[in-house]
């Protein structure tokens, strides 16, 4: 389904209707110029003091919206609100809050999502980050910090400055992954030859990684 774009920013924060806590949801603003929400997160954004630009979804959590709040229904069953938001939302990066956590499936749907959007998107809750690597990632970690990739598609990986380094492992659901690794404290580098690799990091580090996605 192709939808028009609503709403174009340099970076947006989208907020969603999964477990996350307004703390959280101002971190994650800190990093942003736009928010969006996904249907019942509009609530979470409210609560968390934030102004919302733009709901998306198919509004089935929605009692009311205030007169002047810009929304979009989408009835689209086809799609999650989280899908939807990235359908109608252009930016150099999107950073995501409310989609880890809570059901199973909509944490999976969360990450299939990913797999789909061409641009960044990094998702966030109180102790992590999840994004799918980029061809080349370089970033400065602390030694001993956790650091875990997962493949959701199958890939080839190079993976330097971790306890268990990888040299052209080839990596898939069915074969080898990388979660459970850490840190030794020297440039964490990273290749991988296709888009379907979940890079897992402390949520400590996202103005960092922020910074590398943008290139």
């Amino acid at each position: 389904m192709s939808c028009p774009i609503l709403h174009k920013s340099p970076i947006i924060l989208l907020v969603g209707a999964g477990p996350t806590s307004s703390t959280v949801i101002q971190a994650a603003a800190m990093h942003v110029v736009t928010v969006v929400a996904a249907d019942g997160g509009f609530q979470s954004a409210q609560a968390a003091g934030l102004d919302v630009a733009l709901v998306v979804g198919d509004m089935d959590s929605q009692v009311s919206l205030p007169k002047s709040q810009a929304f979009a229904k989408i009835d689209d069953q086809d799609t999650t609100d989280f899908e939807k938001c990235l359908q109608v939302c252009a930016a150099d990066i999107f950073l995501g809050v409310g989609f880890l956590g809570g059901r199973l499936d909509h944490q999976l749907a969360a990450f299939s999502a990913l797999l789909k959007e061409p641009k960044p998107v990094v998702l966030i809750d109180e102790h992590q980050l999840v994004f799918v690597a980029p061809a080349q990632f370089h970033l400065e970690l602390e030694a001993g910090a956790p650091v875990g990739f997962y493949p959701m598609l199958p890939v080839h990986v190079n993976l330097q400055g971790v306890q268990w380094p990888l040299d052209d492992a080839e990596m898939s659901p069915l074969g080898q992954i990388a979660t459970s690794n850490k840190s030794n404290g020297e440039l964490l580098t990273l290749k991988v030859d296709g888009h379907g690799l979940l890079a897992i990091l402390p949520v400590r580090y996202l103005g960092a990684v922020l910074d590398v996605l943008r290139g």
